[in-house]
């Protein structure tokens, strides 16, 4: 784009360094501050400042990272600059607007717990984290427990020091235009030389087979999800099968399940992978349906499952992920968005960034690479499944 400047800054770090304790005081922090505004200007005032100007930056705690990530046009560049040098050195306690805050989430969360798809989702992620005290649902008491100026003192002390921070910026501009703003800002931003890294905070998901069955609200309809998980090799080659593998295997399973047996509207599969604190990946196979077939479609999803790591998936499904996925690298090429995270991600697990402009692993997708991502990856020794069923239906 001729009008478009997007970047991203992390250190590590993040809200990892805090005990659990802490973090549970703490762990809004960046959303808190920065609804505060930035030194003598209010979240208000900034709005008002900004009119007419294309220009915005976010602040971030992260698990693992602090950061910022932000947006321009080319023509309001220092203004993008002048932002992240006040989120970083002027961010703004504001009293009034945390009491808001807390009001706000506290009667969005009272109607969120009386939903069956929260219940649904809350049980899975305490599930996944094996009941961590970080990984506990969000509920009106934690809010309420949020402490303003711990959480400011946090916010100040992730970003005191810009030493650590890498910056990354992709868009429409000219080194020349960007150095004596990179110099003015980004340089004059504080400076300690203090070493730190994240801490592993030690949550992981479960072995074994689990099975788990909520019952929440009235409605004749169920919820089924079913998440492998597993240690996993951070490569480029992986991380793509393991995509192809989703895709190829929700081809099919919309086949079994929408069009061969009619029990849900859209089945979906999707897939998740890490390289900190540790290697891992996560394969998730959902879908809706009546509370009477759950049992059906889930053994019909593990029959394709085997089908695969027998057989592999058909020829023509391989084909159509290649295609699909040639079509989306075209498309991704010319996309900032794809250049600044894949940049950032590159930059941070120090991979080279050359394989990015790569096809060979789209053209060498084959029938048994799939079959044997399939093998590897549906462990049918190691999953969770979860099912939401109306409080009075009996599986």
């Amino acid at each position: 784009k001729d009008d478009e400047v997007v970047f991203r800054a992390y250190s590590p770090g993040g809200s990892s360094l805090l005990t659990d304790e802490e973090f549970a005081r703490m762990f809004a922090a960046s959303q808190i501050v920065a609804q505060g505004g930035v030194g003598e200007l209010s979240a208000v005032d900034l709005r008002n400042q900004l009119s007419g100007k294309a220009a915005s930056v976010s602040p971030m705690i992260a698990d693992l990272t602090e950061g910022l990530s932000g947006s321009a046009s080319p023509q309001d560049l220092e203004t993008l600059f002048q932002l992240i040098y006040l989120h970083v050195t002027a961010p703004r306690k504001d009293a009034a607007v945390f009491a808001a805050f807390q009001q706000q989430a506290a009667g969005f969360l009272a109607n969120r717990s009386a939903s069956p798809q929260a219940a649904f989702s809350d049980t899975i992620a305490v599930t996944m984290a094996q009941g961590h005290p970080r990984a506990t649902p969000i509920s009106a008491a934690r809010v309420q427990g949020l402490d303003l100026d711990e959480s400011f003192a946090f916010y100040q002390d992730r970003f005191a020091d810009a030493s650590d921070f890498t910056f990354v910026f992709v868009g429409a501009f000219s080194l020349d235009d960007m150095r004596p703003l990179v110099e003015r800002y980004l340089g004059g931003l504080p400076s300690t030389g203090r070493e730190e890294q994240w801490r592993d905070t030690g949550i992981r998901p479960p072995r074994g087979v689990i099975r788990k069955e909520v019952r929440k609200g009235l409605e004749p309809q169920s919820m089924t999800q079913i998440i492998f998980t597993g240690p996993f090799e951070y490569t480029a080659e992986n991380r793509h099968l393991v995509r192809s593998l989703v895709s190829a295997f929700d081809i099919r399973l919309t086949e079994r399940l929408r069009e061969d047996l009619g029990g849900t509207y859209s089945p979906q599969v999707g897939s998740s992978y890490s390289k900190e604190p540790l290697e891992g990946y996560s394969i998730r196979v959902g879908f809706g349906s009546d509370p009477e077939r759950v049992t059906e479609l889930v053994d019909a999803v593990f029959e394709e499952i085997a089908q695969f790591q027998s057989d592999g998936p058909r020829p023509e499904h391989v084909a159509a992920v290649a295609e699909s996925q040639r079509r989306s690298k075209e498309t991704d090429l010319e996309n900032n968005q794809f250049w600044l995270a894949n940049l950032m991600a590159s930059d941070m697990y120090g991979q080279d960034p050359s394989f990015l402009l790569d096809y060979g692993l789209i053209e060498s997708l084959t029938v048994d690479a799939l079959r044997e991502a399939a093998m590897r990856y549906f462990d049918l020794d190691n999953y969770v499944i979860v099912t939401l069923y109306p409080e009075a239906q009996q599986p």
